[in-house]
């Protein structure tokens, strides 16, 4: 039989198949327009494809060319919105820090906060049912009333161990904030650095900048030092991570 071969295997005839619609020399262009603006519908970059008097090409086979060629559609990715002053501001903490050495960055607690939701619903899960079947179990999602079932954490960690975490009941606050650094972080830190050499990375919230939270670091300086990440900055804080690392744990 044909396209049988010697060894009993199948294999498939050279040249068998329907020709691709854009040929390989052409389809260098996709690429080129994608990123002159990613954010174009599969119609725009067809019209623009198409601009040229030499190219007649379907949107079907546009979209088809970008799937295989990895091009998929994706939501963008959210970022904190900066100005020109965060921008500066990060600036003068690269220039200000730049000399620093492993030793000195092991020195550093890091601290955040983040909220996790326990029943997380965000609208975007489907289910294909019958109509009549939207109350079986395999088609409903529980969630609270209140919408996500949230807590809210403050953790502390340092290259020697990880820190406390603490646990925000209500709208985290100065009086709130405070209680958790001379409960929680005072300890941690004459733990850890028991010589005084330890530096604190302080965050901008309001509640951490608060008179009554400022005037307790300044009574404590001879105990640790701070350090602050400019505004708008959540990934110059490695405790992103751990959080990245706990919530990926949480949605397993």
């Amino acid at each position: 039989m044909q396209g049988i071969n010697d060894d009993d295997t199948s294999s498939r005839r050279q040249g068998v198949g329907r020709p691709r619609v854009i040929k390989e020399k052409r389809r260098w262009k996709l690429p080129r327009l994608v990123k002159q603006n990613p954010r174009q519908t599969v119609a725009q970059l067809t019209a623009q494809y198409n601009a040229d008097p030499s190219a007649s090409v379907s949107e079907h086979t546009i979209q088809r060319t970008l799937l295989d060629m990895g091009l998929c559609s994706r939501r963008p990715t959210g970022v904190p919105l900066l100005t020109k002053l965060h921008h500066q501001l990060r600036l003068l903490l690269a220039r200000e820090h730049r000399d620093w050495t492993m030793d000195e960055w092991k020195r550093v607690a890091w601290s955040d906060e983040s909220r996790f939701l326990i029943h997380d619903v965000d609208g975007r899960v489907r289910v294909r049912r019958l109509p009549g079947e939207q109350l079986l179990p395999s088609c409903t999602e529980s969630h609270t009333q209140t919408g996500g079932g949230g807590i809210m954490l403050r953790g502390t960690f340092s290259w020697v161990v990880l820190g406390p975490i603490a646990v925000v009941e209500h709208t985290m606050k100065a009086a709130n904030y405070l209680n958790i650094v001379a409960d929680q972080l005072h300890p941690y830190m004459a733990f850890v650095f028991p010589t005084g050499k330890g530096i604190f990375q302080h965050g901008n919230a309001s509640c951490h900048k608060a008179r009554i939270v400022l005037e307790w670091f300044e009574e404590h300086t001879d105990e640790f030092h701070l350090i602050s990440c400019p505004p708008n900055s959540p990934y110059l804080n490695p405790m992103e991570h751990i959080w990245d690392v706990m919530e990926r744990q949480l949605r397993a």
